[in-house]
């Protein structure tokens, strides 16, 4: 297929998502939380969701940073991938909330793509996309993260920007992700066009709050603070003041619309 050819294709599948999309936020009231409140506002936040004593098995069982593969997307982050194979962690990858949650936004092809045990450990500005306000696809794609440690604002807080998950802001953005996005045969970035499309700069961030009238919201939180969101909207990892930051993370798609 010529470019051209891909170009008009992916405006197509833009445009029919939107509309869906539309229509499904359309109907979240009729929904229970959190669904409809990630529809409405593309994050929903549960702190200390996990209590004391689980959070305390579930990081004991994850895997040491030493055991964690460095990230290839110039985070500097160490992962452990396949972590919903421990038993231990089951509470989370296989959390009925969660899952639930995922089906109601995703459709009934709504699969965990990935699951991860994350380690911060670099203090900070590396100059990594993630510290850049940014969307991670035009494709629906969600996340739900759990704070295994305490995060304070100086222990790198996801950050998110209620209500931009939608909108005719996003028709360029949307347009450039369709275009240059590649990702590797192991499914994560391996270019810098990749890593930072999608990415605004800190003016085009404040305008943008200014024009929707929203604001960047920090999540703080203790240890089992569950985190859920629409990374269509703008959301980026403060940068450390001081490590670690330890999270379990599962990524959610439609079956085969990872990329």
């Amino acid at each position: 297929m010529s470019a051209l050819g891909h170009r008009i294709r992916h405006e197509r599948q833009i445009r029919s998502l939107r509309r869906e999309y539309a229509r499904l936020r359309s109907s979240a009231t009729a929904m229970d939380e959190p669904a409809n409140v990630l529809l409405r506002d593309g994050l929903a936040v549960l702190p200390e969701f996990f209590d004391t004593a689980q959070v305390d098995v579930m990081r004991a069982a994850a895997p040491s940073v030493e055991e964690c593969r460095l990230s290839p997307e110039g985070t500097l982050t160490r992962f452990y991938s396949d972590a919903a194979s421990i038993p231990e962690l089951s509470p989370f990858f296989a959390c009925d909330l969660v899952t639930d949650t995922m089906r109601t936004v995703l459709g009934h092809t709504a699969v965990m793509h990935r699951s991860t045990v994350q380690y911060r450990t670099v203090e900070g500005h590396t100059g990594a996309f993630e510290h850049f306000f940014h969307i991670d696809s035009w494709r629906p794609r969600y996340k739900a993260f759990l704070y295994l440690v305490d995060v304070t604002e100086d222990n790198g807080p996801f950050t998110y920007i209620p209500r931009t998950h939608f909108g005719a802001w996003r028709r360029r953005f949307d347009r450039d992700i369709a275009r240059v996005f590649q990702a590797g045969v192991d499914g994560y970035i391996h270019d810098e066009a990749s890593a930072y499309v999608g990415c605004l700069w800190p003016h085009e961030q404040a305008d943008l709050c200014a024009r929707l009238r929203t604001e960047p919201r920090t999540v703080t939180g203790k240890a089992g603070t569950l985190i859920l969101f629409d990374a269509r909207g703008l959301h980026r990892i403060r940068p450390l003041v001081h490590a670690p930051r330890i999270i379990l993370s599962s990524y959610w798609v439609r079956e085969g619309q990872h990329t």
